[in-house]
């Protein structure tokens, strides 16, 4: 990726598209894991998702969630960060993340900003106060946490990222076995805007829905899985599918994109019935790489 061009104002990036096991899943050995194990390139990252403002003298980057895969989606970044103040031959870090909740592939990168690895210093990182009481007081973390400055969010409250940049968290139901709580991010920049929410259970217990997915131009969404038969029989996970959300959102005004996909999902490929019927719904299935402009 570059930081040249027409990204050169305020940007979403694509860092990955994945539930949070990424491609390959560990242990799978269906068709699609197999050839991403015997080949990288048919691989992809945990869903993840990078605010950047390469405006003015310094580039800010700010990161939605910090996966198992961060090093390699810092990497994606590499030409906006550049390099370290300090150490040359080190990428910097960036200038904050945000947790939407608790679950392996949206915190399980943390580490790998710790003194074994990134070693951050006074990095921000925000999240729900239930979040942030979790993993400081998890002692296995306390190397870690020494590197970094917990800021606690409150729903619906924006934080100004700019003066003309803001990211406001919105409570959303999910699956939540700490009570720490699950978040969308709403990002509003100066020309648009774009709604993250990776993971919520259904629709229906998110009365918000239609007039948050209505009020953005871009909504990437909870796109885990296509069909039930991808379950194998195992009871339902809870996820909305995606026929029932092009369904449910066939009217907003803004592009719907679908995110956070599990390894089972056939809208993965392009050629499919499931990626035809996203298409023909006006509807997308993002991709590592892809930008929306802010």
């Amino acid at each position: 990726m570059t930081g040249n061009g027409e990204n050169d104002g305020v940007t979403a990036v694509v860092l990955g598209i994945m539930q949070d096991g990424g491609l390959p899943h560990v242990g799978c050995r269906c068709p699609r894991c197999a050839a991403a194990f015997a080949d990288g390139t048919k691989g992809d990252y945990a869903a993840c998702l990078a605010i950047v403002d390469a405006r003015g003298g310094r580039t800010a980057v700010y990161l939605l969630d910090a996966t198992p895969d961060i090093k390699y989606q810092l990497n994606l970044l590499a030409d906006w960060l550049g390099p370290h103040p300090q150490r040359p031959n080190r990428l910097r870090p960036p200038d904050a993340i945000f947790l939407t909740h608790a679950h392996m592939g949206h915190v399980g990168g943390l580490p790998q900003l710790g003194p074994e690895a990134m070693a951050v210093s006074d990095l921000p990182v925000y999240a729900l106060p239930g979040l942030v009481e979790l993993l400081r007081g998890n002692g296995l973390y306390r190397p870690l946490n020494a590197g970094l400055r917990w800021q606690a969010l409150a729903a619906h409250h924006p934080i100004p990222l700019a003066a003309d940049l803001t990211i406001t968290p919105l409570p959303v139901p999910h699956r939540d076995e700490w009570g720490a709580g699950t978040l969308a991010f709403r990002v509003q920049g100066p020309r648009r805007s774009l709604l993250y929410l990776p993971d919520i259970d259904n629709w229906e217990a998110w009365p918000e829905a239609e007039a948050v997915l209505g009020a953005v131009d871009v909504a990437l969404v909870d796109g885990c899985f296509y069909g039930v038969g991808e379950l194998n029989g195992r009871l339902p996970v809870a996820h909305p599918l995606i026929p029932d959300t092009l369904v449910r959102f066939a009217n907003i005004p803004g592009q719907l994109v679908f995110t956070h996909l599990n390894h089972t999902n056939p809208a993965l490929e392009a050629g499919s019935a499931a990626r035809a019927e996203i298409t023909a719904a006006g509807a997308q299935v993002a991709f590592t790489g892809q930008t929306f402009a802010l």
